[in-house]
């Protein structure tokens, strides 16, 4: 008994060890925004070194160098869950009564995480850098599928425009310029080509990359929108409920029904309870009362996944 209680305590702390100084660099960037440490235009700066420079090059130093792993399984399993649930939460919202671009925003909230800021950082503090290139096969195709999808429905509801392949050719033009994706990419051609990596380019990569997580948790707090009063309502609790718990529960039935390997399954279940991303925010910025709804979901889901997020190690663990 003795033995059992002091592995449970040894295990509790070592869970604590890798979420606490995650969500204690989110609390930095909160302190230094709301304390002025940092101006606006210094985060700004910051997240412009984090999304262009530091992040893409621990992701292409990953891929490159990483073990050889199955892109396509992780990816059908996770997107297998991702579609399915932005599918429940669009119809819930259509029987709701919401308008489409409101039924389209709380599909993207309750699908779409936080895969790259609190993503990564959790991912190789729990499951050690060898769990970051199946990490990739999700990060991938998270933007290039998801905001497409979304931003489509709202720009038809919101415009009536009826060429949504002119809407997701844009939409998709616009994820392929984001510098985290193309790295991903570059580094698969890198990869494909059996190009070699010269020693003084895999320490720029390795100096540039430390550099990124870091950083991108305290930027992540720096940024978390301010939701007003009043906008924590139906939208924001079924958000959650769907973002945090089912999703993740999704994954894991689909990824066991499907037969994926110990690692990539807990990769994919512990990304699947990732928060809301702060894209679904910035998605919405085209009407007030959906940018009100997503900023609450972002937050509320951002100080929740502390708790199910550590819910989820423990139980993988």
């Amino acid at each position: 008994m003795k033995i059992g209680r002091h592995c449970s305590i040894h295990a509790t702390m070592s869970l604590l060890t890798i979420i606490l100084p995650v969500f204690a660099l989110i609390a930095i960037g909160v302190i230094a925004r709301q304390r002025r440490l940092l101006e606006p235009l210094a985060f700004r700066g910051l997240t412009d070194v984090v999304f262009f420079l530091a992040m893409p090059a621990l992701l292409f130093g990953a891929i490159v160098q990483g073990p050889t792993f199955d892109l396509v399984g992780i990816a059908s399993v996770y997107f297998a869950a991702c579609l399915t649930i932005f599918a429940c939460a669009l119809t819930l919202g259509r029987l709701l009564k919401f308008p489409l671009p409101r039924a389209a925003m709380l599909g993207l909230n309750a699908s779409y995480g936080n895969t790259v800021m609190l993503g990564i950082p959790i991912i190789v503090a729990a499951l050690g850098a060898e769990a970051l290139p199946p990490l990739l096969a999700i990060i991938a195709l998270h933007s290039a599928i998801m905001l497409p999808l979304a931003g489509t429905l709202v720009e038809i509801g919101t415009t009536g425009q009826r060429r949504p392949l002119a809407i997701v050719t844009g939409a998709l033009n616009r994820t392929l310029r984001n510098p985290i994706i193309m790295s991903i990419v570059i580094a698969f051609l890198w990869r494909a080509l059996q190009l070699p990596l010269p020693g003084p380019l895999r320490e720029l990569l390795r100096l540039l990359g430390a550099a990124g997580i870091p950083l991108a948790l305290i930027c992540l707090g720096g940024s978390l929108p301010a939701p007003k009063a009043g906008a924590l309502g139906m939208d924001t609790v079924i958000a959650t409920v769907l973002k945090l718990a089912a999703m993740p529960a999704l994954v894991w039935v689909i990824g066991r029904w499907a037969g994926l390997p110990a690692l990539p399954l807990a990769v994919a279940v512990i990304t699947a309870g990732m928060p809301t991303g702060a894209n679904a925010f910035l998605l919405a910025r085209r009407a007030d009362d959906l940018l009100e709804i997503s900023a609450a979901t972002v937050v509320a889901t951002t100080l929740l996944s502390l708790l199910t997020l550590y819910g989820l190690l423990h139980a993988l663990a």
